[in-house]
């Protein structure tokens, strides 16, 4: 019989039996448990000669990569699972009861790698979730785009398809990903694991990199967002945002602007004007866009050419920079989880956090407070930023692009000190903010994303984007 179908009846016998004696006694005929006991061993396929059931649950699945030193899970109720090195699996109990919410995290990095709970970290559960995917990475790249190897920095004039010039913003998902080629003013896709692009958008082809105000021409893209139909594309110097739908190299919708061949840079802020369009992020409801120029970020509802929230700013018309749990200044990365929104603060050296839809930032990351806003605060560590442009949220925890201090930085769960480094001297030094050029190092990294394959970081002045 259909699990679900039998979930529905065992709904429907319990509240129907709700007029039974207030008996707590499961193998009482007279007992309000006692029908719903039975209903509940039979959904579970539980033929044990005991009237109750346990309804305990757990989290469960692989883990791929555990090779140097354990890590510790955590469940959103609290319970912790410590990892050996070398387990390809795990299974946690969580004290959570049918239909409810949960997260899982990893509450202690391993010592010299970085593991991501790629695939099934938050959800509901029914009988427990079993098909959860830890997978651990290296701090040395394994695939590079745009370049040949790890030790080659070169922009091609004109450009091809296996060439990329300053990139600015990189987004995966499980097919692929896309690549904002910013100094081509392009934005190219990758196919799987082939590191040479099957896509071009913004160009009639490979070969050019002109700009362009059109549905199909841009200048100078910067982020990108995905929802279940197309892509979003900010496009810098046309102060606008693009919409593509599907794989067509078209655009069919575009914020910002009145039409697909006009550009102007408004001298007003408005809930419909884009002056400076950087990071951008999406969900199901809609989209959010950084507004750099107007020190704000924009949330664009599905279906609206107008935006239906802002932040950083009191009002759709204001436009002024400070440093506050309200203000913004500068800003340049924007990411979105089920908790909330991340924005990448460029101009006060912070990162920050907003619960839900609140407009009022509750969690700093880079300074320890509010109002602070000093490149590297106290000297560079691993609680402090240096210009952060690029802001990615997964699995529990967040990633931010240290951009200025050359560096990717994780942070678990909700701590605000970051637990590993890439970037700096292989396994990473908090203390470092070195640029270089190898499978170890970044130069001016602005942007972090994360699929099943790997962690992808666009790595601008290296003209590359690097796999790890």
């Amino acid at each position: 019989m259909n699990r679900f179908f039998v979930y529905i009846l065992t709904i429907g016998f319990c509240f129907f039996s709700c007029n039974k004696p207030e008996l707590s006694n499961s193998c009482d005929l007279n007992s309000k448990e006692f029908l719903n006991s039975i209903l509940s061993k039979f959904a579970l396929a539980d033929f044990s000669p005991h009237c109750s059931v346990s309804t305990a649950l757990s989290l469960s699945g692989s883990i791929v990569g555990l090779t140097t030193s354990g890590m510790v899970l955590r469940t959103s109720t609290g319970s912790e699972l410590s990892v050996p090195p070398g387990a390809t699996s795990f299974s946690i109990p969580i004290a959570s009861g049918f239909g409810s919410k949960y997260t899982l995290s990893i509450a202690k990095q391993p010592d010299t790698i970085a593991c991501v709970v790629h695939n099934g970290w938050e959800g509901t559960l029914i009988l427990g979730i079993s098909n959860i995917q830890i997978i651990c990475h290296t701090t040395t790249a394994k695939r590079v785009y745009g370049q040949l190897d790890f030790i080659s920095a070169t922009s091609a004039n004109p450009p091809n398809q296996n060439s990329l010039s300053s990139p600015s913003f990189v987004l995966a998902d499980e097919l692929g990903i896309y690549v904002s080629d910013s100094g081509n003013t392009r934005v190219l896709y990758y196919s799987g694991d082939i590191t040479s692009a099957s896509r071009v958008i913004g160009q009639a082809n490979f070969g050019s990199n002109a700009f362009a105000t059109s549905s199909s021409g841009i200048a100078y893209p910067t982020g990108l967002a995905k929802d279940s139909f197309g892509l979003y594309l900010a496009d810098l110097n046309n102060f606008r945002v693009l919409y593509f739908e599907g794989t067509n190299n078209i655009a069919s919708r575009v914020y910002g602007q009145v039409d697909f061949n006009t550009a102007v840079s408004a001298p007003y802020a408005a809930a419909d004007v884009i002056t400076g369009p950087y990071g951008m992020a999406a969900d199901k409801d809609g989209y959010y866009v950084v507004d750099n120029s107007n020190h704000r970020v924009l949330y664009f509802p599905n279906g609206s050419y107008s935006a239906s929230r802002v932040y950083g700013q009191t009002s759709f018309t204001g436009n002024t920079s400070n440093c506050t749990a309200t203000t913004l200044g500068s800003p340049e990365g924007v990411a979105v989880s089920s908790d909330g929104v991340y924005i990448a603060d460029t101009g006060n050296h912070r990162v920050l956090f907003y619960p839900g839809t609140s407009t009022t930032a509750t969690r700093v990351y880079g300074q320890p407070n509010f109002t602070s806003n000093l490149g590297n605060n106290g000297g560079i560590g691993a609680g402090t930023l240096n210009a952060p442009r690029g802001v990615f949220a997964m699995g529990g925890d967040v990633w931010i692009a240290d951009t200025t201090n050359n560096r990717i930085l994780l942070y678990s769960g909700t701590n605000t000190t970051a637990s590993k480094v890439f970037g700096q001297s292989g396994n990473g030094s908090f203390t470092l903010s070195a640029s270089g050029l190898s499978a170890t190092a970044l130069s001016f990294p602005q942007s972090i994303s994360i699929n099943g394959e790997g962690i992808f970081v666009a790595d601008s002045i290296n003209h590359r984007v690097i796999m790890y």
